[in-house]
């Protein structure tokens, strides 16, 4: 087997279609599919091959090119890996963060040590599942990786007039005579700028065929390619000939075979999507059909049956995958397949042998494109990582003009508000008031939170003195109800709630909004945050009091 390497830099963003978002906006993954890279490479071969008819896996053509051309993209001979994330500073590949990771839920984003919940489970701690994608390992230290996106907002055109028309109607019945353009969508692909590796494995000896192909070194990945998306450049490509009985070895974690057999316990992580069928034919994201799988591949390669026990520890999750053929100009049915990064713990172990053959032909479906990829005792025994945050691409200097400038301003300003709703929404759906009071007090807090929002255009006036009256002015009967109910989650009134939000908005243990700096945004070098004394700070402190007020009354109804 040879194995080639090469990098991909996206001189434009690409996209890569996802299942994601809705349907006016196309997702890319956060990755270069192997299918992508197959088919630019199909496309170029039969530039190449002129003399290749429309139909050039029929049997009428030159036996040998039609062999060369089962070899190279469908036979599975030649499988084309997905291009992750490259890390330049430790040139590696980088690869999905298993699903087994987990962090404390508490602890700072920058500076928390990852759990592996495959080794132990803490009993007091509340944890949450890690964000990121992407991750470099070294022993007991990650580095974790996230992709760029770039969005752009486009309008479908008339592709004659180049603009949009409007819809055409008769002026007698009404009817649609013309159906106009000008259809909002957004594209949310890949930025530019950003380095991939991609891996293609070659059984046969195309090796140098696919070798040619890689140049020249610009190439057009994904979709909307006209409309200015697509553009790669290949470089440092290079080539390693696998060769077992001489102890040349690969494999895609880095790490040799021999150091990771006889461990206590048998852990396979999915390094891609993987597509596994039941025994009724039919695509499946059990964990016991993708043991199955594991287990027929070994016996289809070995001729022994082999027997794997239940797993005792599944760290599992599913998607929707697809794909677009070219030839067909048409999608590609739309199937289950177990996420990438997920775990399965086994009571048992594999051979070398056993290892080899997994890491390298990957079980389920659609191996040829990337899917299926596996790795067997990937991690170290380690009940905790240490997380290395990664060095920041220092900002570049943009120089707007002024009415540009006014226009990022506008934006970022717009963006800001939008991450403070989302996270004001989110906050007040995970907060209860435990005992009851009375809706009437509630409405009370409301009204006394909307009159200081209504003052915020006052600079003479305070924005929380209406509340601070309210609170000041309770009747013993009031005030009973607002210090006998507590907040969730923490021991304190309600009373005592209000106060600490009102004084401590942002910023602290107290606040409502802990960590407003994940808030920041940065268009073309204009920043916007959320500052703890700001005019912004003390409307949403309100809009805040208001949400959880008007939350409690809808939960009583």
């Amino acid at each position: 087997m040879k194995v080639i390497t090469f990098l991909l830099k996206a001189k434009q963003p690409i996209l890569a279609t996802s299942f994601q978002g809705d349907p006016n906006s196309d997702v890319s993954y956060p990755y270069i599919p192997g299918s992508m890279i197959r088919g630019a490479l199909i496309s170029r071969y039969i530039k190449r091959h002129p003399e290749l008819p429309d139909d050039f896996l029929s049997e009428e053509i030159n036996k040998e090119i039609n062999q060369e051309v089962k070899e190279l993209f469908f036979d599975g001979s030649t499988r084309y890996l997905n291009a992750y994330l490259f890390c330049e500073k430790q040139k590696k590949r980088t690869l999905p963060v298993p699903l087994v990771w987990y962090k404390n839920k508490d602890e700072d984003n920058s500076s928390v040590d990852v759990l592996d919940l495959s080794q132990s489970i803490p009993e007091k701690l509340s944890l949450k599942r890690i964000s990121e994608k992407f991750c470099v390992v070294n022993e007991s230290r990650v580095l974790f990786y996230e992709e760029k996106r770039r969005i752009n907002i486009h309008n479908l055109r008339d592709r004659t007039k180049g603009r949009s028309s409007p819809i055409k109607r008769n002026p007698n019945n009404n009817q649609v005579i013309h159906e106009g353009e000008g259809a909002i969508f957004r594209y949310e692909a890949l930025d530019s700028g950003q380095i991939f590796q991609a891996i293609i494995l070659c059984e046969g000896n195309d090796a140098d065929t696919i070798e040619s192909l890689l140049q020249p070194e610009n190439i057009w990945l994904g979709g909307s390619q006209s409309a200015g998306y697509g553009h790669a450049k290949i470089s440092k490509i290079y080539s390693y000939k696998v060769d077992n009985d001489k102890n040349k070895e690969w494999a895609e974690i880095g790490i040799a075979v021999q150091n990771r057999v006889n461990r206590q316990k048998l852990r396979i992580t999915l390094l891609s999507d993987t597509i596994v069928r039941n025994d009724y034919g039919q695509i499946s994201a059990d964990p016991s059909v993708l043991k199955q799988a594991i287990e027929d591949k070994l016996e289809h390669k070995l001729k022994i049956k082999i027997q794997l026990p239940q797993p005792t520890d599944i760290f599992i999750s599913s998607t929707i995958v697809g794909g677009f053929n070219k030839k067909w100009g048409l999608p590609l049915p739309q199937v289950t397949a177990v996420s990438a990064g997920s775990v399965f713990v086994f009571d048992t172990q594999l051979t070398e042998e056993q290892i080899k053959i997994l890491e390298t032909e990957g079980v389920g479906e659609r191996c040829i494109d990337g899917f299926g990829r596996v790795a067997i005792n990937w991690l170290g025994n380690y009940e905790k990582f240490t997380v290395t945050s990664p060095e920041k691409d220092s900002e570049p200097d943009i120089n707007l003009d002024k009415e540009y400038h006014y226009l990022a301003i506008e934006i970022a300003e717009n963006i800001l508000r939008q991450r403070l709703e989302q996270c004001l929404i989110k906050l007040v759906s995970n907060i209860n008031l435990t005992e009851n009071i009375t809706n009437t007090q509630l409405s009370r807090l409301e009204i006394a939170a909307r009159e200081g929002l209504n003052t915020s255009h006052d600079l003479q006036s305070c924005v929380y003195l209406p509340i601070c009256n309210l609170l000041n002015n309770l009747t013993s009967k009031a005030r009973e109800q607002y210090r006998n109910t507590k907040v969730s989650g923490t021991k304190f009134s309600l009373e005592e709630k209000i106060k600490d939000w009102l004084e401590n908005p942002i910023g602290n243990d107290k606040s409502w909004l802990l960590n407003p700096q994940e808030l920041t945004v940065n268009v073309a070098g204009v920043i916007r945050e959320v500052q703890p004394n700001s005019d912004l700070a003390r409307e949403y402190t309100l809009r805040f009091i208001m949400a959880v007020a008007k939350k409690a009354k809808k939960e009583k109804n």
